[in-house]
């Protein structure tokens, strides 16, 4: 059987192609941060000898720096028939690439610094709902910003579930109320007392237990519905109070629900702060839970043993000052309460 010849010079073609494409990938490699970092100087700084000063180069240093990445890139970056030197399109282009890959090299380097320092690579948090989201939301803002190399992974969860993440090492970290916390031992984890949450009972303003302005008994609430916390964790709720009750793992469907009338039951103050002052829901007062509102402590937990790191150990500290100043806004003492 005769074979085909072979296209040599297809063949050499297709090596020179191979060996351009190596070269070029050579030349990005040669590219330095030195230059880049030069680059962005110029741009801050206004112009090449300004941009000399910033970096406490000599101003040949830094001309010979632009010139040879333009080189290396085959681009030019500077428009030079005006007095000033300015940028080119490509330039811009060029730049907001440098900016980014300093950005990143910053990041690698803080990262490489805190594994060697005992950082964590990533942190797994479980939280509760009945934690304020406020303070969490700025905890998590101002965690981005101290910690930029870690990667966060986050649950929400209903009563019971935080705290089942983290004793199953779902979660290396989580922060729960005190009723979630019931079912374990004390040795299971390491709690960290971090604040507290308040909730509140309600109903819709066209409710009619809304209507009872007097403290209300076991026998006004047995003919109206209450809804009440679950999850696949605490499937049974202990402070339902009437037999009529639907259980529901999903806080903002339960918030909405009790907008529109279909029971009563306990919401976060946080939550429930803005539909209170504009009167789409009204406070009960209920004479099995004497106070308005009720307050749960909130812990931080970890399983016990476990050694935590900066990045966790920030996170506990940060939500504990977040929350005590959210704490701190508000008036009057709270009675210690259950866990909506």
């Amino acid at each position: 059987m005769m074979h085909p010849e072979k296209c040599w010079d297809c063949e050499k073609t297709a090596n020179f192609d191979q060996i351009n494409r190596w070269m070029e990938w050579l030349l990005l490699d040669a590219v330095t941060l030195d230059q880049l970092r030069m680059l962005v100087a110029v741009a801050d700084a206004g112009s090449f000898t300004a941009a000399a000063k910033r970096v406490q180069r000599a101003q040949s240093a830094v001309s010979h720096a632009i010139a040879t990445l333009e080189e290396q890139l085959e681009v030019q970056l500077f428009d030079r028939s005006t007095k000033r030197p300015t940028f080119t399109a490509h330039g811009e282009a060029i730049l907001a690439e440098a900016r980014t890959v300093l950005v990143r090299a910053e990041r690698l380097r803080a990262t490489a610094r805190g594994l060697a320092a005992g950082l964590e690579s990533e942190v797994t948090l479980a939280t509760s709902v009945i934690v304020p989201e406020d303070p969490l939301v700025e905890t998590l803002d101002r965690f981005r910003h101290a910690f930029p190399g870690i990667t966060l992974r986050i649950f929400r969860e209903e009563v019971g579930g935080a705290p089942e993440l983290v004793a199953g090492g779902v979660a290396d970290l989580g922060f729960a109320g005190s009723e979630s916390l019931a079912a374990y031992a004390e040795d299971v984890f390491d709690r960290t007392p971090i604040g507290g949450a308040d909730v509140v009972t309600v109903a819709s303003q066209d409710h009619p237990l809304a209507s009872l302005d007097r403290p209300l008994t076991d026998a006004d609430l047995a003919d109206y519905r209450q809804l009440s916390p679950t999850s696949r964790v605490a499937a049974n709720y202990q402070h339902t109070l009437v037999h009529d009750v639907w259980e529901l793992a999903d806080l903002p469907l339960r918030h909405r629900l009790i907008r529109r009338g279909v029971g009563w039951g306990t919401l976060p103050v946080a939550l429930a702060a803005s539909d209170l002052s504009t009167g789409q829901l009204r406070r009960l007062r209920v004479e099995a839970r004497p106070e308005q509102a009720l307050k749960v402590p909130l812990f931080a937990i970890s399983r016990t043993g476990d050694a935590i790191g900066p990045a966790r150990r920030w996170l506990i500290e940060a939500v504990q000052s977040a929350l005590n100043g959210a704490a701190s806004e508000r008036s009057g003492e709270i009675e210690l309460g259950c866990e909506f």
